[in-house]
């Protein structure tokens, strides 16, 4: 464990139990983890603590179900950027601060990013791909609205890398 910072080859059988349980239940009542991984409350608390403290465990958030949002658009933008020495890094950084982006993957193929977006309304959404279409280094993008979701778990997607 360099600088202090925990890897995900670095979590033992205890903490991957925990994280798992969260994941399963998504709940982060200390009693109920401790009831489902067989460890004392005190366990559980200092074990998440030490997870934070070394910034592996960047916080808990709520997840809502987004059938109760009704005016909520998700968006996928599909994005090509002028290639230059490490424009990953440089257009990435750019593209994941533009408001309403939540994520931003840099991929191979034919295009260069894929950001994730969420829009409050199709006015939102034109402005958040407007100010992508501005940004320097952006050559084209093209965005995809999603009429329904059929799944986003992204606890799910968590669970699936720390499960052994």
């Amino acid at each position: 464990m360099k600088d202090g910072k925990i890897t995900l080859d670095q979590l033992n059988s205890l903490d991957k139990k925990i994280l798992l349980s969260i994941f399963e239940t998504r709940e982060t009542n200390l009693s109920v983890i401790s009831k489902k991984v067989g460890v004392s409350k005190s366990t559980v608390h200092n074990r998440l603590k030490k997870m934070k403290s070394s910034n592996f465990l960047k916080g808990v958030i709520p997840l809502i179900n987004q059938a109760n949002l009704d005016r909520g658009i998700t968006a996928i933008s599909l994005i090509r950027s002028k290639y230059g020495p490490e424009y990953g890094e440089a257009m990435g950084a750019k593209i994941a601060k533009i408001r309403g982006v939540w994520a931003v993957y840099f991929v191979l193929g034919s295009i260069d990013f894929v950001a994730m977006i969420r829009a409050k309304n199709k006015t939102d959404l034109a402005a958040i791909v407007n100010e992508l279409s501005k940004t320097q280094g952006i050559e084209r993008s093209e965005t995809i609205m999603a009429l329904n979701t059929a799944k986003e778990d992204f606890p799910e997607s968590l669970k699936l890398i720390i499960k052994d």
